[in-house]
């Protein structure tokens, strides 16, 4: 097969099984040796799919699909084939001897990854997937299988169903919507390295951080007060956080430990570790949240991409500019830490009739002091990913707020639901010259020039009790330490560029250090 279809082997391996699950009769050892075989030799080419989905985060959409609908396609046709051998009686169980071992571990290893499917595009599996894997586990238990060393591929060290399992649940209760594909698959490497410090118990002894129930269709759960009923697994998780922190200790001194340098763990993915630690906290992490207002009936205006938003905030600023001249001696402020700005406006921005919007309406689900909660169909938002950079105003105001995407997760295929933290209900259009009076490159495009200099939009922040003056401008146009005059209503300031404190794919976010107002 590889001889004659080369990249293709591995769907047309996938259309083989599929024929065996319809049509294959032979359920002998024979067979799912063979079966085994067929796996373990696809197995390379399986996982560099999944390598190039993982690290290809510009792919098309249309090959984004098509790349997911191959993989989970080749899961579940090979965990159909391996179920087949699982159902049968207890004398030709046996006769399986080994070979039933290996089953059941790679029914558990493709059945976490079709979760971490799931998960990759912030949904989650149903309560039928969740009967499944937990029954497996119990069977596994049954035949007293769970427990035993099983190389899943040859070459690879040696595990258990039982850590395999562990390490699915693991990822299971930190799946919030708060994590890119490639924090959740590190996060799923990071458990099947760290799952043998944790041991799943029918009672327990000490203090249970979180339980699942064999019996029901539903995810693992957080133990609060007191055990609810069931068929229940429970486990302490103080050994894989104790290990974390001493890995989290070694990051900190800006070296990545030896034992982390195979998942290719950048110096940036490191903080997913201190993440991880409060996720799976031996006792629950109490997080200081502003509150959050539920609203009904109220909808959100929205926009997206650095251009776009530049134009609206700046098209509001001449506006609002136009009618301050008429109300006289009323003039807008806006607040550069270091230098006094003008004073701030006391009279409200004047109303108009407007036209109906280009813009999407989204539902307004929660408000709270930091950010917003909204509902959306999921198509025709296909731009909308973790940290992607938007403006948003809630129906009939006249003032847009620039946000971030901290929060994404589907409830159904067809919603979307986002946590949006704000950066800014005031920012400034700004345009950006250089210090030497040289115009910009004549090859940036046009949307990205105004007032003769590059667009920037000023937004000033509190971070940690700390006054911050920050820019966000195109990633075309940052370098650390350059120095830029940014020209704002009416006013001119030498800044140099900072650190950059959020990245998007053609935006950043710079903290400035202001040197000279004009």
């Amino acid at each position: 097969m590889q001889q004659e279809n080369g990249a293709g082997t591995h769907q047309k391996l996938s259309e083989l099984v599929a024929q065996y699950n319809q049509h294959g009769e032979s359920l002998s050892p024979d067979t799912l040796a063979a079966l085994l075989k067929l796996d373990e030799l696809n197995v390379q080419q399986h996982r560099q799919l999944g390598a190039q989905y993982l690290l290809n985060a510009r792919l098309p959409k249309l090959m984004e699909e098509q790349l997911r609908t191959r993989i989970t396609g080749y899961d579940r046709q090979i965990i159909a084939a391996y179920r087949r051998f699982l159902a049968l009686d207890e004398t030709e169980t046996r006769a399986l001897g080994e070979l039933l071992l290996v089953a059941i571990a790679r029914t558990m290893h493709y059945l976490s990854e079709l979760a971490l499917w799931q998960y990759y595009r912030h949904a989650q599996p149903d309560k039928v997937f969740w009967e499944s894997v937990n029954q497996l586990f119990l069977a596994a238990e049954k035949l007293g299988l769970d427990a035993r060393p099983v190389v899943l591929f040859e070459g690879e060290s040696a595990t258990t169903v039982h850590d395999l399992y562990l390490s699915l649940l693991l990822v299971a209760v930190v799946s919030s919507g708060n994590l890119s594909a490639r924090q959740i698959s590190l996060a799923h490497q990071l458990a099947l390295m760290l799952s043998n410090r944790a041991a799943l118990q029918r009672q327990p002894e000490g203090y249970p951080s979180f339980a699942v129930d064999l019996d029901q269709g539903r995810a693992p759960g957080r133990v609060r007060q007191q055990l609810p009923d069931g068929n229940l697994r429970l486990w302490n998780t103080a050994e894989i956080t104790e290990q974390l922190d001493r890995w989290g200790v070694v990051c900190d001194s800006g070296v990545v430990p030896v034992e982390l340098k195979p998942l290719m763990m950048t110096a940036s993915e490191t903080s997913l570790l201190r993440f991880l630690m409060r996720e799976w906290a031996e006792r629950p992490f109490i997080y200081q949240r502003a509150e959050r207002v539920r609203t009904e009936f109220q909808q959100v205006e929205v926009a997206h991409r650095l251009p776009v938003i530049h134009r609206l905030v700046r098209e509001q600023d001449e506006a609002s500019a136009a009618a301050w001249k008429n109300d006289g001696d009323v003039e807008e402020g806006y607040r550069v830490y270091g230098f006094v700005s003008s004073r701030r406006r006391e009279k409200s921005i004047y109303t108009e009739v407007q036209a109906p919007s280009p813009f999407p309406f989204w539902e307004l689900d929660n408000k709270s002091a930091t950010g917003i909660g909204v509902n959306l169909p999921s198509h025709g938002n296909e731009w909308v990913v973790l940290g992607a950079l938007m403006t948003f105003r809630e129906k009939g105001e006249s003032a847009w707020s620039v946000g971030l995407v901290r929060r994404l997760q589907r409830p159904e295929p067809e919603r979307v639901y986002l946590g949006i933290h704000v950066l800014s209900n005031r920012p400034v259009a700004a345009s950006l010259h250089r210090t030497d009076g040289v115009p910009p490159d004549a090859v940036l495009p046009a949307e990205l020039i105004w007032n003769r200099g590059e667009i920037g939009l000023f937004v000033p922040l509190l971070r940690e009790d700390k006054k911050l003056n920050t820019l966000l401008l195109s990633i075309s146009s940052y370098t650390a330490g350059r120095e830029l005059e940014m020209r704002a209503r009416g006013k001119r300031f030498q800044i140099r560029l900072g650190r950059v404190l959020e990245k998007g794919a053609d935006w950043c976010q710079a903290e400035i250090e202001l040197l000279k107002a004009e």
